[in-house]
């Protein structure tokens, strides 16, 4: 998607030149519109992306809401060995969470460069947390 984004956006760029440099070339205006429609249209797809993204973070959140309050819950009544066990778990869920709020505030500020990496780290992150709740 990032070489496909900025190879679309670097074509259009150039041909908006190459076609604009022509003066009053009425295909150079159009093609001048459509090279803009283009990247008007990557970037509404990567707004779009954001927004599921952060969607997507939002209910990782949520699942590890809860998820500490079962864990909570179940501690109450658990041995010290399952407690400490259980206690390694709330930590983990816990840095995630706090991983997840951090990646939301970066989220408005990622460059479109930068956007597929970004992507998939939040992506392992919202996998991991899945995995962990497996092991359970």
């Amino acid at each position: 998607m990032k070489k496909l984004s900025f190879s679309l956006f670097a074509l259009a760029l150039l041909g908006l030149l190459t076609f604009t440099a022509c003066g009053d070339n009425p295909n150079a205006e159009k093609a001048g519109d459509k090279m803009e429609e283009a990247a008007d249209a990557m970037g509404d797809a990567l707004e779009a992306e954001k927004n599921q993204l952060k969607q997507d973070i939002q209910q990782a959140q949520s699942d590890i809401d809860k998820r500490l309050e079962v864990l909570r819950n179940d501690m109450k009544d658990a041995s010290a060995d399952a407690k400490a066990d259980m206690q390694k778990q709330i930590d983990n869920l816990e840095a995630k969470k706090n991983q997840l709020a951090q990646d939301l505030e970066k989220l408005g500020n990622t460059a479109e460069s930068e956007w597929s990496q970004f992507k998939a780290n939040i992506q392992t992150t919202i996998n991991d947390i899945g995995k962990d709740g497996d092991k359970r």
